[in-house]
């Protein structure tokens, strides 16, 4: 069995190296800056199309996590049923990488109007080097 392994060791050593290379790259498209204000026009853009009425958009303090910083934006908006699920999908589906969490969907003033509050986070690569 050791014999075996250390027969492979070289082996392993190389796969090892080549996921450190693609992990490496995988974390370096992430951008090295969160690009804030573009990301605040694509959002508000895309509830703008979707005939949302925005009542804010606010961005919460950064949190360094170990390989990257993540920027929580809190968004409050109004609108159908069906123009705040196209939101949704037009937030997801942005250039930038944004996730979207902890939603709660509320009726309104009337059952055809909900207010929708959503938290969305970007990312940025966090550079050792700086």
């Amino acid at each position: 069995m050791k014999a075996e392994k250390s027969a492979n060791l070289e082996e392993y050593r190389a796969q090892k190296a080549q996921m450190e290379a693609t992990f490496g790259a995988l974390l370096k498209q992430l951008p090295q800056d969160t690009e804030v204000p573009g990301l605040l026009d694509d959002i508000t853009r895309t509830a703008l199309d979707n005939e949302l009425k925005i009542e804010s958009i606010d961005l919460q303090p950064e949190k360094q996590l170990e390989f990257y910083v993540e920027l929580p934006i809190d968004i409050v908006v109004e609108g159908s049923y069906h123009k705040i699920g196209s939101f949704v999908s037009g937030v997801a589906s942005l250039s930038r990488i944004v996730t979207l969490h902890d939603f709660t969907l509320e009726p309104q003033d009337s059952p055809l109007n909900l207010k929708l509050k959503i938290l969305a986070k970007t990312y940025r690569y966090l550079d050792e080097d700086k």
